[in-house]
């Protein structure tokens, strides 16, 4: 695999909308609105419609994208070619995740399944939100300070742990339905922890007001300041882990709230992830034209035909991923059972993979 390569400071600013998309996934509205901040105002809105009207339509939505979610992670270890860099991680070790969960049903081990389930959902929705957090941080420098780095950490886990803990304390027998084994470690233990995942949420929340935020000038963001799409992401995590698993709790549905927001902003990130690399191919295209021709002559904008193209070859995957769950499920193959259970695993495996630098934009 080509070794990726970074932007120079002259092709930065001769090309602006480069430099928004090193600091933004998209741009500063869409970002808020797609995974930051703005997906709060999405959680509490869906909250509401299930108060109000149940939740058909938001578990018709769940079901659509959590199959679109898997794809998109198969798509960006095919676009990347991973599998020969990796192939233990990215091949073995996803057939070994498969070959134990269909062990584990074969032997009707369906509640310990069950808490696989749970536990790994939870670990895994929080370090999707870690993940995305950390994307913007590295935009203007890494971490402010030691201080800013644990602030940051524990208004990340706290809130998972004190939302996982709340969860089986308040339904300790099934977990969507299913019987699990639920990690109780009493209201008292429960309570402080929640307590704690409060305050220091709103410790970082007050920290972060204090610091210079990033601005949005031409020649980049501030570094080592708090970039504002890090909060927005802590602020929504902290509200879907409390709204997704506490009310949940009490009553299922409240769960495709926090399982909605998860895939929504998973798909965003991949998709613009996906584009990065597909601008640094074409940056490369345009430095090698500017050497030729004049700079006017090139428009770093791409047409509508590109645009569609790409999005149709992101949309590639998890569009397969999705008729191949609706055709398993017409076919109701008691074999295929287990591999749906394993594909999640397997997702969960890979996604924890598959970012990390230095890979993460190869």
């Amino acid at each position: 695999m080509a070794a990726n390569r970074e932007p120079t400071a002259l092709q930065l600013v001769k090309s602006p909308s480069l430099l928004r998309q090193r600091v933004w996934l998209f741009s500063r509205r869409t970002d808020f609105w797609l995974v930051c901040g703005g997906a709060s105002v999405g959680l509490i809105a869906a909250i509401l419609v299930i108060c109000w009207h149940g939740d058909r339509e938001i578990d018709a939505v769940d079901l659509v994208l959590s199959e679109f979610h898997l794809g998109a992670t198969y798509d960006a270890v095919v676009r990347r070619r991973l599998w020969r860099a990796r192939p233990i991680e990215i091949l073995i070790i996803p057939l070994l995740i498969l070959s134990l969960t269909y062990w584990l049903f074969m032997s009707s081990q369906a509640v310990l399944l069950s808490s696989i389930t749970m536990y790994a959902a939870v670990w895994h929705r929080g370090r999707q939100s870690l993940g995305i957090a950390r994307f913007y941080q590295r935009a203007v420098g890494g971490p402010a300070s030691r201080l800013h780095s644990i602030l940051f950490r524990g208004a990340i886990y706290l809130p998972m742990a004190a939302a996982t803990l709340a969860y089986t304390h308040l339904a300790p027998t099934e977990y969507d339905g299913e019987p699990y084994l639920a990690w109780s470690v009493g209201a008292g233990v429960t309570w402080i922890i929640g307590l704690a995942a409060v305050i220091w949420v709103i410790a970082y929340l007050i920290w972060t007001a204090s610091r210079s935020r990033a601005v949005g000038a031409v020649s980049g963001y501030v570094l080592n300041s708090v970039h504002p799409g890090e909060w927005w992401v802590v602020l929504a995590h902290a509200v879907a882990f409390g709204s997704g698993y506490v009310l949940g709790a009490a009553n299922a549905s409240y769960l495709f709230v926090i399982a909605v927001h998860h895939e929504v902003q998973y798909l965003a990130f991949t998709c613009a992830m996906a584009r990065r690399r597909t601008n640094s191919q074409s940056l490369a295209v345009q430095s090698a034209v500017q050497d030729v021709y004049s700079p006017g002559l090139w428009r770093a904008d791409r047409g509508i035909r590109t645009e569609v193209s790409f999005i149709g070859s992101f949309l590639f995957w998890p569009v397969i991923g999705f008729v191949g769950a609706v055709f398993g499920s017409w076919l109701n193959f008691p074999a295929l059972a287990p591999f749906g259970a394993g594909g999640l695993f397997c997702h969960y495996w890979l996604d924890g993979r598959i970012w990390r630098r230095p890979s993460a934009h190869a």
